[in-house]
């Protein structure tokens, strides 16, 4: 009886490790495909964005970061460009279409650009850009294509492939 008993639980024991080892990434997979971003998206030197949408949306390139991280489980936000080490993705805000700040203004886009950099070389990039129309005012609209942004972006590290057109293109 009791070798009986000792028989079953080993198989039990060893299942248990068999399913666990087949669901659990290696040791060491997790870090290996973390996609380090900065925690806010700068606007690009040479970016074509109105004045007023520079002063008034104090918070554009905040979101994007965010609904990045929460779409993708690899990417790490970071406070600061030196922490932009190992495998990682620049992105930058190249311009804003914005008539005017307000709800009744026109059509507003953001377009943003990023580079993949794995060992100090780039493997991919993208250009993206949307647009939304149903908000109250210009900076929610702006906030709502950064969200939008920051799920196409994360769909495309899943395949990251040079030249890439995303979003409302």
């Amino acid at each position: 009886m009791k070798r009986a008993r000792s028989v079953v639980e080993v198989l039990v024991v060893v299942s248990t490790l068999a399913v666990a080892m087949a669901v659990a990434p290696p040791v060491g997979a997790a870090a290996d495909t973390q996609v380090r971003v900065l925690q806010e998206t700068p606007l690009s030197p040479v970016a074509d964005v109105p004045a007023d949408v520079r002063k008034d949306c104090v918070s554009l390139g905040d979101e994007l970061p965010r609904a990045l991280a929460r779409s993708s489980r690899h990417v790490t936000l970071v406070p600061s460009p030196h922490d932009l080490t190992g495998r990682h993705l620049t992105i930058e805000i190249t311009h804003v279409r914005a008539g005017r700040v307000g709800a009744f203004s026109g059509p507003k886009f953001m377009t943003v650009r990023g580079t993949l950099i794995e060992n100090g070389k780039e493997i991919a990039d993208f250009q993206a850009k949307r647009g939304a129309l149903k908000v109250s005012n210009t900076c929610s609209m702006l906030d709502k294509a950064e969200k939008e942004l920051g799920s196409d972006i994360a769909q495309w590290l899943e395949h990251p492939r040079p030249h890439s057109q995303l979003g409302d293109q």
